[in-house]
């Protein structure tokens, strides 16, 4: 076996992205990334690499001429963990069921980051940030595929262990189905909503019309919501107006919605989306007119609600006020209202109060996650 570094070398980077469509061909549940955008993210073009004190490596493991794994080795200046410590990730990991290849391709990533770079804390799978792709899926392999869910083959956990990595942070994602599981799920939601606006807080829903403002609303409230979050870095609204450009296709506005407190200030935030795992992955990654137009003809039957991300401030969770469960409501109350009897709540950091919305329907999460740790 051979190992290759690179940072953009056009011809070797081809191989390098190549690999992971080649990887889970024949997998129907995967959904392949769009090439257009995986070729930007490891283009010297991409934002991640324009910041000063940020750095990367990619690795590439051969075998009688074929592509057998990837790595990348990330250094990103502002990604730091709770206690300080700088954290260097490891990403972009795909790799066939071979201890061997994966310890080399994990030993040469984690060498470049701590020799070269003094990193002695790893984070993986992770590109970049949290803004970008990463979790490692842990459970669920059974399941259908939602866009946006962490992704790999059901051994890499096992490759990651035997690397030396700990799971460390955990999240889920659960499906509701049926009106009555729904309308159970928000009922004690119903009476606080209710409460808040005698208290003068109100609800809107996201104004399509103005896409730009509420886009400009969503980035501010976010980031200001997750700044405590676990690996949060700051990002920039063109940053974050880039990254949601794929997502507006499926952005439910009327399912969306921004709340304020009694003084008008903006104070939480939730974003649904339509389920579209079928539209995209009809597009087998590509972007010219045939694909787009199977997307299209695809999305007209989804049936299902991603309620993907919801939050509020710092000063809102200190007040207790009961926000979080308001502003569920107010979106599945809507949910109901449009027809839709199935819901996503995807992607739940464990003990987060995201778990308590569920009231009496606390059913069993059918994904599981991790986020995993190299302490040398």
């Amino acid at each position: 076996m051979a190992m290759t570094s690179l940072t953009f070398d056009p011809s070797l980077m081809e191989s390098f992205i190549r690999f992971g469509y080649d990887h889970y061909q024949g997998d129907n549940n995967w959904i392949p990334p769009l090439m257009r955008d995986l070729r930007a993210q490891l283009s010297p073009k991409h934002s991640f690499y324009q910041k000063s004190g940020n750095r990367h490596r990619h690795f590439l493991a051969t075998a009688n001429g074929n592509v057998v794994g990837r790595i990348s080795a990330m250094v990103n200046g502002d990604l730091k963990d709770r206690d300080g410590t700088p954290v260097g990730t490891v990403g972009f990991f795909e790799c066939i069921d071979d201890h061997n290849i994966a310890h080399d391709l994990f030993g040469s990533a984690i060498q470049w980051l701590h020799e070269e770079n003094g990193i002695n804390r790893i984070w993986g799978p992770m590109n970049f940030d949290i803004w970008h792709s990463y979790r490692l899926m842990t459970k669920g392999f059974d399941q259908k595929l939602f866009c946006g869910e962490p992704y790999n083959k059901p051994y890499y956990p096992d490759l990651f262990q035997r690397s030396g990595f700990e799971a460390k942070y955990a999240w889920d994602s659960v499906e509701i189905t049926g009106r009555q599981a729904l309308e159970t799920m928000i009922t004690r939601g119903k009476s606080r909503y209710e409460l808040l606006l005698t208290r003068g807080y109100s609800f809107e829903t996201f104004n399509v019309h103005r896409y730009e403002h509420e886009l400009r609303k969503l980035h501010r409230v976010l980031c200001k919501s997750y700044s405590g979050f676990l690996g949060f870095t700051p990002i920039t609204f063109e940053e974050f107006a880039q990254l949601s450009k794929g997502s507006r296709y499926a952005l439910r506005p009327e399912l969306s919605m921004f709340a304020y407190n009694e003084n008008n200030e903006l104070a939480g935030f939730s974003a649904s989306f339509l389920e579209l795992s079928d539209a995209v992955r009809s597009m087998h990654g590509k972007t010219n007119l045939i694909s787009r137009l199977r997307f299209l003809n695809n999305r007209k039957d989804a049936d299902c609600v991603n309620f993907y991300i919801g939050g509020i401030t710092p000063e809102e969770v200190a007040k207790r006020s009961g926000l979080g469960r308001a502003g569920f409501y107010f979106v599945i109350d809507k949910v109901l209202k449009h027809g839709y009897e199935k819901l996503l709540l995807t992607l739940r950091l464990k003990g987060n109060f995201a778990h308590a919305l569920l009231w009496k329907n606390d059913t069993e999460p059918q994904r599981e996650y991790a986020l995993c740790e190299l302490n040398l």
